[in-house]
């Protein structure tokens, strides 16, 4: 067995970041893999693939009992990664991090930070698949690992950026795949059913959540004022902020008028009041501008002043209540609402400012079954519905259709229309005068997952093209 000694270790120190690797997918002929896992089972395996590819070294713990000169075994591996951490980033611990978990909104509050931050700062999150490309072949979760997100700081074109925004999935608290990492200031939206198939009750699913609140993780809390944003600043034991419509929150909403797509809002912080006009709409919208503001107000990098300039031209991340217009002040929107509570709330927003709300959605295969019946009773709210495919992977479509439709009553008009661009197409030729048609569930998915395969699909491809052919 091969264990790593002074001289190997000098050798870490010379490494090119480049040859650095955290994945047997991103194997190369120099690549050198840093690797463990819990299971020794599945680390040799990670180990056998490895070595069945042309690769320079693999350095792993002596959990490993696979011999081969190739791979060196560290009797401390956790502190030789960190070590290779801070050569992908040197003096990252330096920067300011933002996490941001919830069930809704943690992809929009992320954006609306991002924007609303003065320095050079970075967002990762659901909708940022693509930055990723440049340092990994790993597919692209809402919480990429610590090691490829330092590996992306760590780039040239990035070395001026100081803070990072980074929307924390509960899978991720749950795996530890940030571990290491401190935050700054970390903020709570909402919670609501969602991801049941991993966590399979709320309780773990808020128990994960409530790790990102501890001592040793984030510095400072603020949370929307709710049960279960109450519930994790009971639980937590740092300084923590609140927002909501009582005296009583940190942040304290006086008075907000919300139109089709802007907001009149003023509020009162820390005993001064303001006024201001955001150019942004969708259900809750606002709670997350102001969760956004708040974290950077609270994190104290950015006065008030700076970050209500920024407020003025906030745009919102693609597929997020992204309003397309259509003929006679008919509009489409787009939105990534996909559990229940979501739906109801986007139904709820669009209902009074619209003669008509028609509804297209699907729900996800291989996933959380038990909330699709929820989600059937979320779109009674709508004058039509369509039920059509989201992403229905290895289950049967029809399936999936017809638990959605035990919770739609009888007498509401709903379609099944599983070709989900000819749902699209339906849904558009029903607008007429003030209507509004709701695409729920992929937002800003590129892709639709079958069984067998993967097609290219966007909701605003499709939309956008008929407009184009069709006006």
């Amino acid at each position: 067995m091969n264990t790593l000694n002074n001289d190997e270790l000098s050798l870490i120190k010379e490494l090119n970041s480049n040859q650095i690797i955290n994945s047997t997918l991103d194997i190369t002929d120099n690549s050198v893999l840093f690797i463990n896992h819990q299971s020794k089972e599945k680390l040799e395996k990670y180990i056998s693939e490895a070595l069945d590819k042309n690769l320079q070294t693999i350095v792993t713990s002596e959990n490993c009992s696979i011999s081969n000169e190739k791979i060196i075994k560290v009797k401390n591996y956790e502190e030789k990664y960190n070590e290779v951490l801070i050569k992908l980033c040197p003096g990252y611990q330096g920067k300011n991090f933002y996490g941001i978990t919830g069930t809704n909104g943690k992809t929009t509050t992320g954006f609306y930070l991002n924007q609303l931050i003065n320095d050079p700062s970075l967002f990762v999150g659901t909708t940022e698949e693509d930055i990723f490309k440049k340092v990994t072949n790993e597919e692209h979760l809402t919480t990429p690992k610590l090691f490829n997100i330092l590996k992306l700081l760590g780039l040239n074109e990035n070395k001026d950026i100081n803070n990072v925004i980074i929307e924390v999935s509960s899978h991720a608290l749950e795996q530890e795949r940030l571990k290491g990492l401190k935050f700054k200031i970390s903020g709570f939206t909402n919670l609501s059913q969602d991801h049941f198939d991993y966590h399979k009750n709320i309780e773990n699913y808020f128990n994960s959540k409530l790790k990102l609140f501890s001592n040793n993780v984030s510095e400072k809390l603020v949370y929307i004022d709710s049960d279960w944003g109450n519930k994790i600043n009971s639980l937590s034991k740092i300084p923590s902020f609140s927002i909501g419509r009582s005296k009583k929150n940190n942040l304290y909403i006086k008075k907000i008028n919300i139109d089709k797509e802007k907001y009149d809002l003023t509020f009162e912080i820390e005993g001064k009041s303001f006024e201001i006009t955001v150019p942004l709409s969708g259900p809750e919208s606002h709670l997350n501008y102001l969760l956004a503001l708040s974290m950077a107000y609270f994190s104290e990098i950015s006065n008030l002043e700076n970050i209500l300039e920024a407020s003025t031209s906030l745009m919102n991340p693609i597929g997020r209540f992204e309003i397309i217009k259509y003929k006679k002040n008919n509009d489409v929107i787009i939105d990534f609402a996909h559990t229940p509570e979501s739906i109801t709330q986007v139904i709820n927003f669009v209902k009074n400012k619209y003669r008509k709300v028609i509804v297209i959605f699907g729900a996800g295969g291989n996933r959380d079954k038990e909330k699709r019946i929820l989600m059937g009773k979320s779109v009674n709210l709508a004058d039509q519905i369509i039920i059509t495919n989201d992403n229905p992977r290895n289950e049967n479509a029809e399936d999936i259709a017809k638990e959605i439709l035990k919770g739609i009553k009888l007498n509401k008009e709903t379609k099944v229309i599983l070709d989900r661009k000819e749902a699209i197409i339906e849904g558009i030729n029903n607008l007429d005068k003030d209507s509004v048609l709701l695409i729920l569930g992929k937002g800003h998915e590129k892709i639709q997952e079958f069984e067998s395969s993967s097609i290219k699909f966007s909701d605003q491809d499709v939309v956008n093209k008929y407009i184009r052919e069709n006006s």
